[in-house]
């Protein structure tokens, strides 16, 4: 499996999307997010008990490139677990996770904002474009 690991350098996330889907363990969630593992960890079982996400999603058991076993997570997963650690990182993240949402040019271009609604739920069972 080809999976790529997001990173924060110099207040800027690095992402290339077209090196394979996003699939991280929780030491690299950790590093992108300057928390501890453990945190990382409880803030996953955090998400699987309320139901935000579904372990069969957003959790894989894989062979890491150096022959190790570990489970990573999916980008949905880093994307809530951003939204639920207090870090700098983390807020750099959420910016960029929501820029991507609403780009800053169509945001400026669309001053009139009653006309394209996008709500977000955070049990992750849907949005809607209204």
């Amino acid at each position: 499996m080809k999976r790529q690991v997001i990173t924060i350098q110099e207040d800027m996330v690095i992402y290339a999307p077209h090196h394979g889907e996003v699939w991280m363990t929780a030491w690299e969630i950790a590093e992108l997010f300057y928390v501890t593992g453990i945190t990382v960890r409880n803030t996953i079982k955090r998400i699987f008990k309320q139901g935000v996400l579904k372990e069969f999603e957003a959790a894989k058991y894989i062979t890491l490139n150096n022959g190790n076993k570990a489970d990573v997570y999916s980008m949905e997963m880093v994307m809530a677990i951003a939204f639920q650690v207090d870090t700098f990182q983390a807020m750099l993240f959420r910016k960029w996770v929501l820029g991507k949402i609403e780009p800053k040019e169509a945001a400026a271009a669309s001053s009139d904002k009653s006309d394209n609604t996008l709500i977000i739920m955070m049990n992750g069972t849907a949005s809607y474009d209204i």
